[in-house]
């Protein structure tokens, strides 16, 4: 069935600073560093769709009474009115109530702040991140906010697992970052091709390119697990990727109002060397048999 997807915006949510070794274990420890806070929006034939929603915007005035102050001691946010998904909206000239499904990746306070703004939108979540946002483990349980997304007004819909929920989009299940954790797959867009949004299974283009996890994890294996389906599915669907925090990656990219295009051979490349850093010389076929 053909994609109802017809065309694709990358939001600019703002940036973060942050201790480096969060986003690829075990590097630049002490050494902070700051990161974009992507969104997503879909153009459909079925009307607009939402990725991620991005921070609370109220810390631009006050983190540490939005977040609570051991979020805000860890994690400083770069924002200004512009970053609003309200403002980020209006460079297209469209409004809260022109979305009708915000899907979220996982519920982590980068992700999904804004969910109150979209009040009349469905909502799309992992049954196992909804459930482990409102009752996370202690040692995790830091970059949730129950304000973002405890609201009885909103209306949700549950995903168990991988679930092609519309033409063209592919709810892949990713879990490791979080136990809920999914990535979005979006096959055969005109101008582009297929893509995939990794949200946090990749923080950077590196955490592919040397098969190491970001510093937060929930279950590690789980999270390399979810490294190497990423990998496997662009090179099988011949997918770009475009990855949840590289800032490099996200300078190079257009933002709205102007809509992606098709993803260069550096899009593709990572992951490809991803594979290599798996299985060496297996990695080409003409290898093997």
């Amino acid at each position: 069935m053909k994609s109802i997807v017809q065309k694709m915006y990358i939001l600019d949510g703002g940036k973060l600073e942050l201790e480096g070794s969060v986003m690829v274990q075990g590097r630049q420890i002490g050494e902070q560093v700051q990161i974009p806070v992507q969104l997503f929006l879909l153009e459909t034939s079925r009307g607009y769709i939402l990725i991620d929603t991005g921070n609370d915007p109220e810390v631009i005035n006050d983190a540490a009474a939005t977040w609570g102050v051991p979020l805000a001691e860890a994690v400083r946010p770069i924002m200004t009115d512009i970053n609003h998904p309200y403002e980020q909206l209006n460079l297209l000239g469209l409004s809260a109530a022109d979305i009708k499904m915000v899907i979220y990746t996982h519920l982590h306070h980068d992700h999904a702040g804004g969910a109150r703004f979209f009040p009349d939108a469905l909502h799309v979540v992992q049954k196992a991140e909804y459930r482990w946002a409102f009752a996370p483990d202690r040692f995790f349980g830091f970059p949730y906010i129950n304000g973002d997304f405890n609201h009885t007004n909103l209306n949700w819909r549950m995903a168990e697992g991988d679930w092609c929920i519309l033409p063209g989009v592919h709810l892949i299940s990713t879990p490791g970052h979080t136990p809920g954790h999914q990535s979005i797959g979006l096959w055969d867009v005109p101008d582009i091709g297929s893509v995939i949004l990794t949200g946090d299974a990749v923080n950077c283009q590196a955490n592919i390119a040397t098969d190491t996890p970001g510093g937060i994890t929930s279950d590690t294996s789980a999270a390399i697990n979810s490294l190497h389906r990423i990998s496997a599915l662009a090179k099988a669907m011949d997918a770009g990727v475009i990855v949840s925090h590289d800032l490099a990656a996200f300078e190079g990219m257009p933002h709205a109002p102007d809509p992606l295009g098709r993803l260069g051979a550096e899009a593709r490349a990572f992951c490809q060397h991803g594979v290599e850093t798996i299985y060496g010389a297996a990695a080409d076929p003409d290898n093997l048999i």
